[in-house]
C-alpha cells in the first residue's frame, strides 16, 4: 500500500489505535473497458479499482461466485469519496449510505451512485462504459 492509499484508508484511525485497510487494485484499460483479474477477489468480496482517467475509484463487489457489480465511489450529494463499511458504502462527509449496487440507503443524498455494466469470464471482470465516471 503506497502512502496515498494508507492516508485514504487509515485517515486518523492510527491515532485511535486501529486502521481499516481497503483493498485497492489497479485497473487496466483495454479496448475502452477496465479489466480486473478475478484473482483480485480471492481473499476479499470487493476491490476498489483505480483507473487511469478517473478521479474516483470504482467499487467492484462480488455478491456470489461470478456475480459482480461496479459503482463509482463519488457520493452524489457533494462529491466526496464513499468508503466500504459494514455491508454498505458510506460517505464520510455527510453520512449518506449506499448499497453495494449504489442504491440510496440513507440521505442526505437523493441520487444513487453511478453504476457501470459488468461482464465476466473465467479470468477477468470487465467494467464497461467507464467514460461516464470521468465527468
Amino acid at each position: 500500500m503506497d502512502r496515498r492509499h494508507f492516508v485514504l484508508a487509515c485517515g486518523i484511525a492510527p491515532l485511535l489505535g486501529s486502521c481499516v485497510r481497503y483493498h485497492f487494485v489497479p485497473g487496466v484499460v483495454e479496448s475502452g473497458r477496465v479489466v480486473v483479474p478475478r484473482t483480485a477477489f480471492a481473499a476479499f468480496p470487493y476491490a476498489l479499482v483505480e483507473t487511469p482517467g478517473l478521479r474516483f475509484p470504482i467499487f467492484v463487489h462480488q455478491s456470489a461466485p461470478g456475480e459482480f457489480s461496479a459503482v463509482l465511489t463519488r457520493c452524489m450529494h457533494r462529491g466526496c469519496t464513499v468508503e466500504p463499511g459494514d455491508g454498505r458504502l458510506v460517505c464520510p462527509c455527510h453520512g449518506s449510505e449506499y448499497s453495494h449496487l449504489g442504491e440510496v440507503l440513507k440521505g442526505p443524498t437523493e441520487r444513487g451512485l453511478i453504476r457501470f455494466p459488468v461482464q465476466v469470464d473465467e479470468r477477468n471482470v470487465y467494467i464497461l462504459d467507464v467514460q461516464r465516471g470521468a465527468a
